[in-house]
């Protein structure tokens, strides 16, 4: 079995290039046949798995952006309506890439996100001449990030691991919703009005603490650990 240096897919042995990367297998620098001095089986899988999910997102994201596009086009003659999807678009095709193919850690990934994101959002302000993408778009990118790498540093510093990140999990998309809404409202109205985010917490409440006594219940039990898978 052959591995290809440059992107790690497993090669026949008949192969004269790479499948995926269509580097030229001719080369010892790119071929390696001992498979010890490669990366382990499963990281080579996970990275072309990671690879090939990431060539569907983007397909799938650039599609809804030239239909909506095209529709919008047709319609109007110009970009109006249309900038709203394109621009999440673009701001979900900045995260994907950055997770997909960056290899770091990940609140680096994230804050580069942040960075590629709010640049989406200042030149679609210049484009539109609006003041959604600053007033609200940029505040609702910022609460999210925030609340994203609270949580990171949060599960990268638990000691065990188990129910508890589902619980920590819950938290962190009951507050961002509080937040998301308050940032809304405040745009919209000028004042915080919360409605709907107060309910998805409500609701979030039972099952988050019903997690929480659950691990601690299940941490100091064997019996229950396998049970639970915790």
């Amino acid at each position: 079995m052959n591995i290809c240096k440059q992107c790690g897919v497993e090669l026949e042995d008949d192969m004269k290039s790479c499948p995926l990367c269509d580097a030229q297998l001719s080369s010892g620098e790119v071929l390696l046949s001992n498979i010890q001095d490669q990366l382990p089986r499963e990281g080579t899988k996970k990275h072309l798995m990671q690879r090939i999910l990431w060539q569907i997102t983007v397909v799938l994201l650039m599609s809804g952006v030239v239909a909506t596009l095209l529709i919008n086009m047709s319609l109007v003659g110009r970009i109006t309506w249309s900038i709203y999807p394109i621009s999440i678009c673009l701001i979900i095709l900045a995260y994907v890439s950055l997770l997909a193919m960056w290899r770091t850690a990940i609140i680096f990934q994230l804050l580069a996100g942040w960075l590629i994101s709010a640049l989406i959002l200042l030149l679609v302000n210049w484009y539109s001449q609006e003041d959604w993408p600053i007033l609200l778009g940029l505040p609702v990118l910022c609460a999210i990030n925030i609340i994203g790498i609270v949580l990171y540093i949060l599960l990268i510093r638990l000691k065990t691991k188990g129910l508890n990140v589902l619980a920590l999990i819950f938290v962190s998309l009951a507050v961002s919703s509080l937040a998301i809404e308050a940032i809304i409202s405040m745009y919209f109205n000028g004042k915080i009005a919360l409605g709907w985010s107060v309910i998805v917490s409500a609701c979030l409440l039972p099952v988050t603490a019903t997690l929480l006594f659950m691990y601690f219940r299940t941490r100091n039990n064997p019996d229950l650990q396998k049970i639970f898978h915790t």
